[in-house]
């Protein structure tokens, strides 16, 4: 006997995949700021030529690239409360419209940690694909450091990695699924408590492989923009 669709499930329960899919943009909009930015970080300090601080970022990127990611999120989970080292995140949670703050900020801590040590590593290839007479005309000009790295050879190692980091974003996206294992409602949570209330998983699995599909999809078309954006830039300079 083959197997009989009832779609009718999925608006019973929409408002449910509904929440699930604004939790996960919660994650991923905010995973991807502020992985990009201490990824930016860590990557800068990676191609530095001071021997410690470069050391120092290389042993963050060896370390959260060789855990796990679940692994990570269990141990933001079960080691501490993190709402209790970290009073703010209590008010931070009800701006968000997070219910369970410790949850969520498990997830969200271990998914920024991780994507940041791999787009650590972009930023340090683009910066070292720079030439160094760019480094040299700057340091004519009279530019400081953090001038040159600010206003010369970051904008220009933005542009080569756009592509890199693009999958990086959406990698996230997708390994935000993983916060269901610390009992974060996002969509694939979702999909599983429909399946346990009404055995229709394969109707809730379905929609939602729409809608992450659909979150890439648009992550990666405004990405492509933005590369194309950067390319005319470069273009007319």
């Amino acid at each position: 006997m083959g197997y009989e669709f009832d779609w009718y499930v999925i608006i019973e329960y929409k408002e449910l995949l509904l929440k699930g899919l604004i939790m996960t943009i919660k994650l991923s909009i905010i995973g991807i700021f502020f992985s990009f930015f201490i990824g930016s970080l860590v990557g800068i300090a990676r191609s530095s030529k001071n021997f410690f601080i470069s050391l120092l970022a290389s042993y963050y990127v060896e370390f959260f690239r060789n855990i796990p990611l679940i692994v990570q999120i269990f141990f933001f989970y079960f080691a501490f409360s993190l709402s209790e080292v970290f009073p703010f995140l209590k008010t931070l949670s009800h701006l968000l419209g997070v219910e369970n703050s410790d949850e969520f900020f498990a997830a969200l801590f271990a998914l920024i940690l991780y994507t940041a040590a791999y787009i650590a590593e972009s930023v340090k290839a683009g910066i070292v694909s720079i030439s160094k007479g760019q480094d040299e005309a700057a340091k004519t000009l009279g530019l400081n450091s953090f001038q040159r790295m600010y206003h010369i050879i970051f904008p220009q190692a933005f542009r080569i990695i756009i592509p890199p980091l693009t999958s990086q974003f959406l990698n996230l996206i997708k390994n935000s699924s993983l916060a269901m294992t610390v009992g974060v409602a996002e969509l694939t949570f979702s999909s599983q408590q429909i399946d346990a209330d009404t055995f229709r998983g394969f109707e809730a699995a379905t929609v939602v492989t729409i809608l992450y599909i659909m979150l890439t999809l648009f992550t990666s078309f405004w990405m492509n923009l933005l590369e194309i954006k950067f390319s005319k830039g470069f273009k007319n300079a």
